[in-house]
């Protein structure tokens, strides 16, 4: 069966499988290229954003990606590091925008969790300047404001935004924003503007219809009046709610209103409005407007549908002409309409230049129809310099609003107007018609027609009359005249300048002389194609023929006038000459001869003589002759008493010299100049050497070494050379000024002394400084850049110190350094002295150099005080001060008025004034600057066992600082002396306005002494001057402007001391001091118990009131003092004040006032002649204890009488007159010291009184004795 079996058929070929594997390596092959090229582009973008080189060469293409509109110069970091870009332009064609620099932090890692989260967005100085561009259709609400992230930026900064051509300033944005998907959060945490500081917030949802919530707050001052300002918003975009007020003194505004900001129609946008202001200047908001007193107020509200009616009025109170930059409307009041198609003005009225202006008429969306009727209005009332007439007419404005036609037809006294004004749309673009401007003043007459282009080139043409016309009828000051002439000119304003005028005398007349001729020429860019004239003024000749500005041209003029005085009142004096002009402006040829004597033109020109002859040819070796001479020349502040110029030789070689006695703001110099060079061929650029220049006087100016010289129409450039400057040198290695106007110059100088520019700079203290400086600068334009640095090498600052003794300022190293960086400007300062240090560093906007007290600044600075005891000499000797103060603060705001955040601290503070004890030690400081305001967080003192804090703020304003200072004191030792001490508790308020300082509060007297001074020796009334003798230091708080109105409750331990009075006191006194004056008091207190001294005695006081009507340190008095243990309660009765007390003798039984003196001086009532005696001697001891009193040594000084007395050993010791000195220790102990003048002898006596009638005396001395004394009465 093997042998049959059928053959194998082969399988057929499987035709679906031999494409498939050529196919898998192609498409892994385009895998593969796909792949490499996307992480080619992600490694290109990687470089570009993640890499700082290839995000700089990023910002580098802007201006190719952008169509040169965005351009960045230079960059730092990258886009997920952070970056820093600096000197950022837009330019697009309606605005420009300028940013100095902006820096980005940012969290790229939130972009996983569908968040933007950026740290700080700082934007330094914004520049933006818009132009006129066409308006554009309402576009209606948006459909929603949702972003496709959230955002969150934490810290949001704008150094300034200045925004032209309206000029208007802001500064030192400080914010935060935040957007959750829901809602846009803004946080204004600070703006300041011209006017102040401002904060604010506002929430806005995101879909419609956008509900929105705000509210801004803000003060500042409007011509030096505190305001305060709010605004509200409410509901939503749709309808927007608006309140806001703002008042001070005097002023007042608010504003109400519903709006519609979306609507289509403009006079929709608004449902209800309600503007109110009262007091205002608009000056003092924008210094380009002008001055006024404004209060005006706006309703409108609706009236029916979409239709809204209200009314306006203005008045101003302070009217003026615009010449002066016032306001010359008065009055302006009116009623309006508005609906759908059209907002009607009715009745709107207006008093203006002692005359009245009606205005009616309608404004629609495309087109204006208003007619206005002028009655009585004195020009000379809007502008000084208008005629004197007063005008009545009609004006009319119609037609389309982008090119209304405007007619007006005005007549006066001798004045007459016809006007017709037009618009038209050409194919150079819009062009004004001037169709008629006929002006008629008395029988004289002006007519002009023409037209002027508004766009491209603007292109002009212009034709009129003069028929008879007075030029002293249209302005003040101008010759009278009767002019007859033809004028027609054309060309373009846009460069290069070019055109045509021509003028033509008819016969006519000015200053009463004939004046005839005519004038044609014609002129393109630096060119003049032709130049006819031939002008004749009675006896004054102008001729001129000829052209000037290229190869071949040659102009030719001649003036002789023996009387200018004819041209009008600013002029006078003979001129005559003749010139002869070729060549181009690059190489020009000059022959002249001109002379003038006594001659005075407008702009404070003049000069007693003036002679010129010139000769400069094109021929290299031909001669070059120049002589100038010039007497009592006068050019604005500028004169020279004398000034010599002259130039001797060929073209190609020659010398220069200049001499002059000149006059610069009243200070006279000297002058002297040589130099030696020539002008090459085909060529007007000088090229020389200047050898000499010597400037006399103060500043002066001396040339060390030769200068190599360039100068001409194209560039000006200075080689190197050194010069003797201020006392130093100044070594210039480049200086080089381009036609386009691009400066740049390299140098330095050494040891210039600053005092030597005392006539230029008048600074407010004495110096010596020696400053070396250096620089290396190009200014071109907006952009410059370069360095600049000046630095102290010397000498020392003297700042004004106490009774006019100046103090040196102990500089130890100052400088201060400029960069310029594009736009900007940046500096950082260095100051090292005795008394702080000073580091800085900011920058501020370039504006082309133009930098004024509105320029913005953003900067930081430090400042250290570490002693503040080294301020102490700067003021009185009597004042102490120690302790630390530091600050860091950041500025920004305009330079002339700049705000301030930062805080200052203070340590270890001590104010003491050793002339009134007042003593304020280990104090702490904690405060913040926000704005122009400083708040004290904290200031604390100690004094003794207590302390005083302070809280507050100080408003920094223009017209003087402005304080609220809250005092609390707590058993706070105010004075600490031993003659005056003081410690109180309580509260106080310290404020200063109008620069006066007052103190108003309730404090208690925890402890008080107050010891009264003592008369000793006879003193010189205060009005008494002995020469030679220095006078007394004040208290360092004299001349403060203070005044003190403070309720002292004197407590339970106050204690008066002095004149003999030793008293506790209580009670309220209204403690009261103003500047320059003693502290004074008013107020009624009680004795709670003291002593009196007087004959000789200490009296105890059993009632008294004291009474403070005036100085503190003399009080009334209202005192009964009785003698201690006295059996008949003899004393005084003490009455008057301490100054100049009055003394009465007082006792509790009736009796004679001798038994009084007589109880009083010896505890016993008299006795005949023998009492008469001890009487006698005690009033000799009263007499020495009264000087004691003065003096203040001693409780007992004087002469007593001693009876016969036995001794203890049986001596009989005879009477005697004693000298006793002696002190009574306390009310019962006595000490003393007696010497016998007759006996000699002498003994130390201690007196103990143990009752009224009982006291134990013993003696040691010559004699010793113990004696037991007591007294009964029987009187």
């Amino acid at each position: 069966m093997s042998d049959h079996l059928p053959p194998v058929v082969p399988a057929p070929p499987d035709t679906s499988q031999p494409a498939t594997p050529p196919a898998r390596p192609r498409r892994r092959w385009w895998r593969y290229l796909c792949l490499l090229l996307v992480l080619a582009l992600l490694s290109v973008l990687g470089w570009l954003t993640g890499n700082e080189q290839g995000f700089a060469w990023l910002c580098q293409q802007l201006p190719v990606l952008t169509g040169q509109q965005l351009s960045i110069a230079r960059s730092e970091g990258s886009l997920w590091s952070g970056f820093t870009l600096h000197d950022i332009r837009w330019r697009a064609q309606y605005e420009d925008a300028d940013i100095d620099r902006l820096q980005l932090q940012w969290q790229p890692a939130a972009l996983w969790q569908g968040q933007v989260q950026v740290q700080a967005l700082s934007i330094g100085h914004v520049r933006l300047t818009t132009r006129p561009s066409p308006a554009t259709p309402a576009a209606g609400a948006p459909a929603s404001l949702s972003l496709p992230l959230a955002v969150q930026v934490d810290k949001l900064s704008l150094a300034s935004l200045t925004m032209l051509p309206d000029d208007v300033r802001l500064y030192g944005l400080q914010a935060a924003y935040r957007y959750d998907r829901q809602q846009h959060s803004l946080q204004l945490h600070s703006l300041q503007t011209p006017w102040g500081s401002t904060s604010a917030t506002l929430q806005l949802a995101d879909s419609s219809p956008f509900a929105i919530r705000g509210q801004l707050q803000g003060q500042g001052e409007l011509e030096q009046i505190a305001l305060l300002a709010g605004l509200k918003l409410g509901g939503n975009l749709l309808q927007l709610q608006v309140d806001g007020t703002a008042s001070g003194k005097g002023m007042l505004a608010e504003a109400h209103g519903l709006l519609h900001p979306f609507a289509f129609n403009p006079y929709n946008r608004f449902s209800r409005l309600d503007v109110r202001v009262g007091g205002i200047n608009p000056q003092a908001i924008m210094p380009a407007w002008p001055k006024a007193r404004l209060g005006f107020a706006v309703h409108a509200e609706p009236d029916g549908g979409p239709r809204i009616k209200g009314g306006l009025s203005l008045l101003n109170s302070q009217p003026g002409p615009l010449s002066a930059s016032q306001l010359p409307l008065s009055l302006l009041v009116g009623e309006f309409r508005a609906d759908e198609k059209a907002l009607h003005l009715d009745k709107l009225m207006a008093q203006l230049g002692g005359g009245q202006l009606n205005l009616t008429g309608k404004v629609e969306h495309n087109s204006l129809d208003i007619v206005a009727l002028l009655d009585n209005i004195g020009l000379r009332t809007l502008h000084e310099a208008a005629p004197d007439d007063v005008i009545k007419g009609t004006a009319r404005v119609a037609g389309a609003l982008s090119g209304p036609d405007i007619k007006a037809s005005l007549y006066g006294k001798t004045l007459q107007l016809q006007t017709a004004l037009g618009f038209q749309q050409a194919a150079a673009g819009k062009v004004l018609l001037l169709r008629q401007l006929d002006l008629t003043a008395g029988a004289g007459k002006v007519s002009l027609s023409g037209q002027l282009g508004l766009e491209g080139r603007q292109e002009y043409q212009l034709e009129g009359k003069l028929l008879k016309a007075d030029p002293s009828r249209l302005q003040a000051g101008l010759p009278a005249g009767e002019l007859n002439a033809a004028i027609k000119a054309t060309g373009q304003l846009v460069a290069p300048l070019s055109g045509k005028v021509g003028l033509q005398f008819a016969p006519s007349r000015l200053s009463g002389a004939a004046l005839s001729g005519q004038l044609s020429a014609d002129w393109q860019g630096q060119r003049l194609r032709q130049l006819v004239a031939d002008l004749r003024l009675a006896s004054n000749r102008l001729q001129a023929n000829g052209a000037y500005g290229a190869a071949g041209d040659k102009l030719k003029l001649l003036i002789d006038a023996p009387n200018l005085s004819l041209l009008g009142r600013d002029f006078s004096g003979v001129i005559k000459g003749q010139a002869e002009l070729a060549g181009t402006p690059k190489v020009p040829l000059l022959s002249a001869s001109l002379r003038a004597e006594r001659l005075r033109l407008p702009g404070n020109l003049a000069v007693q003589s003036l002679s010129l002859d010139g000769d400069i040819k094109a021929d290299p070796s031909s001669p070059f002759r120049l002589q100038l001479a010039a007497d009592k020349l006068q050019a604005g502040s500028f004169s020279a008493e004398q000034l010599r110029a002259q130039g001797s030789g060929t073209r190609t070689r020659h010398r220069l010299q200049l001499d002059g006695r000149l006059r610069l703001d009243g200070r006279p110099y000297g002058l002297q100049l040589a130099a030696s060079g020539g002008l090459p061929v085909n060529s007007g650029q000088w090229q020389g050497v200047l050898e000499r220049l010597e400037l006399t006087g103060k500043p002066g100016l001396s040339l060390l070494s030769p200068l190599a010289l360039e100068a001409g129409a194209a560039r000006i450039k200075l080689g190197s050379t050194r010069l003797a400057l201020l006392g130093g040198s100044l070594s210039l290695s480049e200086l080089t000024r381009t036609s386009d106007g691009v400066l740049s110059t390299r140098g330095h100088a050494e040891s210039l002394r600053l005092a030597e520019l005392a006539p230029l700079l008048h600074l407010p203290v004495e110096q010596n400084l020696l400053l070396d400086s250096g620089w290396d600068l190009k200014l071109n334009g907006n952009r410059p850049q370069g360095q600049f640095w000046l630095k102290r090498v010397a000498g020392d600052i003297s700042l004004p110190a106490e009774a006019g003794r100046p103090a040196a300022l102990g500089l130890k190293a100052a400088q201060l350094r400029l960069r310029f960086d594009g736009g900007s400007l940046l500096f950082d300062t260095d100051i090292d002295s005795r008394y702080a240090q000073l580091t800085g560093k900011g920058s501020l906007p370039w504006n082309g150099g133009v930098i004024d007290s509105r320029t913005p600044l953003s900067a930081t600075a430090s400042v250290s005080l570490p002693s503040l005891a080294n301020l102490a000499q700067l003021s009185s000797p009597s004042l102490e001060l120690a302790g630390q103060l530091s600050a860091n603060l950041s500025l920004t705001g305009p330079l002339g008025q700049l705000q301030a955040q930062g805080l200052i601290q203070g340590s270890k503070l001590l104010l003491a004034d050793h002339k009134t004890g007042i003593r304020l030690g280990d104090g702490v400081l904690q405060a913040r600057m926000s704005g122009r305001s400083l708040i004290l967080d904290k200031l604390r003192f100690a004094g003794g066992q207590g302390e005083v804090s302070a809280s507050g703020s100080l408003d920094l304003k223009e017209a003087g600082p402005d304080a609220m200072v809250r005092v609390t004191l707590n058993k706070f030792s105010v004075f600490d002396k031993p003659s005056r001490k003081l410690v109180v508790s309580g509260s106080t308020e310290l404020s200063m306005v109008d620069r006066k300082i007052s103190l108003i509060g309730r404090i208690r007297a925890d402890q008080g002494r107050i010891d009264l001074p003592k008369t000793g020796a006879p003193s010189l009334s205060d009005d008494v001057v002995v020469k030679g003798r220095e006078t007394a230091e004040p208290s360092a708080f004299a001349s403060l402007p203070l005044t003190v109105a403070l309720d002292l409750d004197l407590g339970e331990r106050f204690r008066l001391v002095g004149q003999g009075l030793d008293v506790e006191l209580t009670g309220v006194v209204k403690v009261s001091a103003n500047p320059g004056m003693p502290p004074g008091a008013r107020g009624q207190v009680r004795v709670v118990k003291g002593r009196y001294k007087a004959y000789g005695q200490d009296l105890d006081i059993e009632q008294g009131i004291i009474s403070f009507v005036g100085p503190l340190d003399n009080p009334v008095l209202n005192v009964v003092a009785k003698r201690h243990l006295s059996p008949v309660g003899a004393g005084v009765e003490v009455t008057g004040s301490v100054a100049a007390p009055r003394i009465r003798l007082v006792a509790d039984e009736s009796m004679s006032e001798k038994d009084k003196l007589s109880w009083l001086v010896l505890g016993h009532a008299a006795s005949g002649d023998r009492d008469d005696a001890a009487l006698a001697a005690s009033a000799g001891m009263m007499l020495a204890g009264s000087i004691n009193d003065q003096v203040g040594l001693f409780d007992e000084l004087g002469l007593a009488s001693r009876k016969e007395r036995t001794l203890a050993n049986g001596t009989v010791s005879p009477a005697e007159q004693v000298v006793t000195v002696g002190r009574q220790l306390t009310r019962e102990l006595y000490l003393g010291y007696e010497y016998g003048v007759t006996s000699a002898d002498q003994a130390v006596k201690l007196a103990y009184q143990l009752s009224k009638g009982w006291s134990m005396v013993l003696r040691a001395g010559t004699n010793t004795s113990v004696e037991s004394r007591y007294t009964l009465r029987f009187d």
